[in-house]
């Protein structure tokens, strides 16, 4: 028999919900899910959101409901959220009813940073899989003394994978240097140092939030504007001589800032040279100088650009032994699956998990 999964989570083409949810079903579970965006608007102009802020209530009952409804049709054995910022309290205590493990999967920094509902929801999982190392020693107020366990980021090998390059890739993406990630003020900051020091640096931003929320005009003419997703998201990785791996910053509700991210799994998995900010978690994971390059400050970060843009043969030795180090170790597959011995251990089951 298979376990039965409800899953919740974005499946959008590139999504890390999506990675996880795919995972599953090739480690053998029967996994139903509910896309959250098939629920809640993906509205854009202004004056929808706000419509959507005043929809916000029928919304989420309705998600909730949808929820109760699918359990009870399919009966999981194990509910796993992946963020879960809708998923209501009495929700969860009424699937705990039905001994249904109630599990969340959390990728980000803070869990008090996107809410009450969720601050007040990620109380009630009977588990919470975080990405963070140092919650181990400084677990965030909202989880003191609740079960959790850490279970880092990976990567989707159904998308970040090495990719093969045509010629429209190579005059889009082959730049010195290549930033794909949403804005935070911690990112602006370093960025536009960086751009003051060598302001000829062929440096390209994609992401959200850029243009609405930088005020640094150093950085003016290297904002794309957009954001790279899917297929996109991975030949800009693998076309780029160098991929900077930027954390957010400190954010409300824990004590530090992040030490890894997902793009220090996705970097490599697409064959791509991370430079990645220097971190206890990350040296964890990879061997600094031969699997990833690293730096602590602006100045050491444009030196390692400098140094690693003159030295080619380098850069493609370290971005293969990273690649190597990543894949498949550090696949969403092998993520899943820590989360499923989990759940044999906590709950006696015998059942196999897939290799």
């Amino acid at each position: 028999m298979s376990l039965r999964i409800l899953f919740l989570g974005e499946s959008w083409y590139g999504s890390c919900a999506r990675a996880c949810c795919y995972a599953l079903r090739r480690l053998g579970c029967d996994v139903t899910d509910i896309d959250m965006q098939t629920i809640v608007p993906q509205w854009r102009q202004r004056s929808n959101r706000a419509i959507r802020r005043l929809l916000q209530p029928c919304i989420i009952r309705e998600y909730n409901q949808l929820i109760l409804e699918r359990a009870s049709r399919i009966r999981p054995d194990i509910l796993l959220a992946f963020k879960g910022p809708f998923v209501e309290s009495l929700t969860l205590e009424t699937l705990r009813q039905s001994k249904i493990a109630l599990y969340n999967y959390y990728p980000d920094t803070s869990p008090s940073a996107h809410g009450r509902l969720l601050t007040e929801s990620i109380r009630r999982y009977d588990c919470v899989f975080y990405t963070k190392r140092f919650w181990s020693l400084n677990p965030p107020q909202a989880l003191a003394g609740r079960p959790s366990a850490f279970v880092p980021h990976g990567y989707d090998p159904d998308v970040h994978r090495v990719l093969s390059l045509d010629p429209r890739d190579r005059a889009e993406y082959s730049h010195d240097v290549t930033v794909i990630a949403s804005h935070t003020l911690h990112k602006e900051r370093l960025l536009s140092e960086l751009v003051r020091r060598r302001p000829n640096v062929d440096l390209h931003i994609y992401g959200s939030r850029w243009v609405e929320s930088s005020r640094s005009p150093e950085l003016n003419g290297h904002i794309r504007g957009f954001a790279l997703f899917g297929s996109q998201y991975a030949r800009a990785l693998r076309a780029a001589r160098i991929s900077l791996a930027i954390m957010s910053g400190k954010v409300a509700g824990v004590a530090q800032g992040d030490e890894t991210t997902t793009r220090t799994y996705e970097i490599p998995a697409c064959g791509g040279f991370m430079l990645h900010e220097r971190s206890p978690e990350l040296l964890e994971f990879y061997d600094e100088g031969t699997e990833v390059a690293c730096f602590g400050s602006v100045e050491e970060l444009a030196s390692k650009i400098e140094y690693y843009l003159a030295h080619p043969e380098e850069r493609e030795a370290v971005a293969h032994a990273g690649h190597v180090r990543c894949v498949p170790a550090y696949s969403y597959d092998q993520r899943m699956k820590e989360i499923l011995q989990y759940y044999a251990a906590s709950s006696g089951c015998s059942r196999e998990i897939a290799s």
